[in-house]
């Protein structure tokens, strides 16, 4: 969108307090990863780790290592129909052997709404310094992820909706559309 749009208003709220919103009932504590911008009260800011290098990876390395819970979840702050209970539900399936939980719909993952335990930051860490930017080719070389298909999705509503991300002027509208008209 070529601005910081997390404090873009979707209803009565920016977009990122719609996330924390939902987090705040299933998780203690709420982090904002990235250099200064938005955060609503009560989360704390987290710097980049790496910067010139922000990214997705990079950020979700930074509050893997800041987080004081071994169950982590990690969410885009551009997710206005986010829920608590799905988040709830996919932390709920973290287990000893599974270092992730990741929503897989219409075969399009979701890491960016996804649980990770704090260990796997060791594996992410690796990626980044071998050049790895990318979410996904890190899911690929990480072994026992459980992966959430669209139908079990379903149990927390229309997973095209829930997985929403707000990444250009006309998803920002639909949102608002969505949420004043009760679709979301």
């Amino acid at each position: 969108m070529g601005r910081d749009k997390l404090p873009l208003m979707v209803g009565e709220k920016p977009l990122l307090d719609h996330v924390c919103l939902a987090l705040t009932s299933r998780c203690d504590e709420i982090l904002v990863v990235g250099g200064g911008g938005y955060a609503p009260a009560g989360a704390r800011r987290i710097p980049d780790l790496r910067p010139g290098r922000q990214g997705p990876l990079a950020g979700i390395e930074a509050g893997l290592l800041a987080a004081r819970h071994r169950a982590v979840f990690v969410a885009a702050g551009d997710m206005p129909f986010l829920t608590g209970d799905l988040a709830g539900y996919l932390l709920g399936l973290l287990s000893g052997d599974v270092p992730a939980v990741v929503p897989d719909s219409g075969g399009r993952l979701h890491p960016l709404c996804a649980a990770y335990v704090r260990e796997a930051r060791l594996a992410v860490t690796a990626a980044l310094d071998r050049g790895i930017r990318s979410v996904r080719e890190l899911l690929e070389a990480l072994p026992g992820i459980r992966y959430v298909r669209e139908e079990e999705l379903r149990r927390f509503g229309d997973p095209d909706i829930l997985l929403t991300n707000v990444n250009s002027p006309e998803d920002l509208e639909r949102a608002r559309k969505a949420l004043n008209g009760g679709e979301g």
